[in-house]
């Protein structure tokens, strides 16, 4: 595999294509961004006492004891509503915008990507790849009850001292597994979305069509991952070297800002850009790792005929 022509197709693939920017940005997870109220930025003090004893009987209207238990538990349960739209919908778009992505650039020699086309495939694979990450999951936190399991049963039986040897060995034994766990765990994930697309299979046959070609191509495959580890630390380092002037830049503004009572018009003129140069980095990002991963499976599927 000659990873200096997959890194640089990668690069082509990613640049050439900016609606893979989208694509990654949004499969990377969905964000929220608070909403600015110049009025909350007010740096006055109060200057009288009327405006005072003003703000101390707001404030004793806005006492918690107040509030009725009845009141308290409906505004626990409308924001636990609202805290699980949100999940689910970040979870709908995250898998919907990576369906969208892997479909993109594996179909990009016969259809250049675009939004309506990595759209309408979202909207078909998002549900398997949530299914592909549950299951893998699930997996895993069977892994860790296994392991709990006798150190539960232990302290039943109250042998606690035999109860703490078992823990001891069995986070040493986690922490070992817990690397090739995630390294095994990142090569099935990112595979299986691709066979899932390619070879239109459920997420079981995905699991174990990618398992086998992980086990037959080990050595490849953990390169790659080795290669992928190396590159991200390179975009971080050099992440940090563009940014940290940049914040340097940001906190002198933020200093004559408040010097001349600016701020809320000095953020919001240097937030708008610094955001869509912040969101389109990592799109980019997102969309270059998204191409190496395909080419690094259509180079191993290649060797199986797929």
């Amino acid at each position: 595999m000659d990873f200096s022509a997959l890194i640089k197709k990668s690069f082509d693939i990613a640049w050439h294509n900016r609606v893979l920017w989208l694509f990654g940005f949004l499969s990377g997870g969905v964000t929220g961004i608070g909403s600015l109220n110049p009025n909350s930025f007010n740096i006055g003090l109060p200057s009288s006492e009327k405006s005072t004893e003003h703000t101390s009987n707001v404030l004793g209207a806005m006492d918690p004891s107040a509030i009725s238990s009845q009141t308290w538990l409906i505004i626990l349960l409308v924001a636990a509503l609202v805290i699980l739209v949100l999940v689910l919908i970040a979870i709908f778009v995250s898998n919907w915008a990576a369906g969208a992505l892997v479909f993109s650039i594996l179909e990009r020699d016969k259809q250049r990507p675009s939004f309506s086309v990595g759209a309408r495939a979202g909207f078909k694979y998002w549900w398997k790849f949530w299914l592909l990450t549950l299951t893998l999951g699930l997996l895993i936190l069977a892994f860790m009850l296994m392991l709990a399991l006798p150190a539960i049963l232990l302290f039943i039986s109250r042998l606690q001292v035999l109860a703490i040897i078992y823990i001891v060995l069995a986070v040493i034994i986690f922490v070992l597994a817990i690397f090739v766990i995630s390294t095994i765990g990142s090569l099935i994930i990112t595979i299986s979305q691709r066979i899932i697309i390619q070879k239109e299979v459920g997420v079981l046959e995905s699991i174990r069509l990618s398992g086998g070609l992980i086990k037959k191509y080990l050595g490849e495959s953990l390169l790659a991952y080795l290669v992928a580890i190396g590159l991200n630390f390179a975009a971080v380092f050099a992440a940090m070297v563009i940014f940290i002037p940049i914040a340097v830049v940001l906190i002198l503004m933020f200093v004559i800002g408040i010097a001349f009572h600016l701020f809320i018009w000095l953020g919001l003129i240097l937030m708008i850009p610094a955001l869509l140069f912040l969101f389109a980095i990592s799109g980019f990002w997102q969309a270059f790792n998204a191409s190496y991963w395909t080419l690094v499976y259509e180079h191993l599927a290649s060797k199986e005929g797929w």
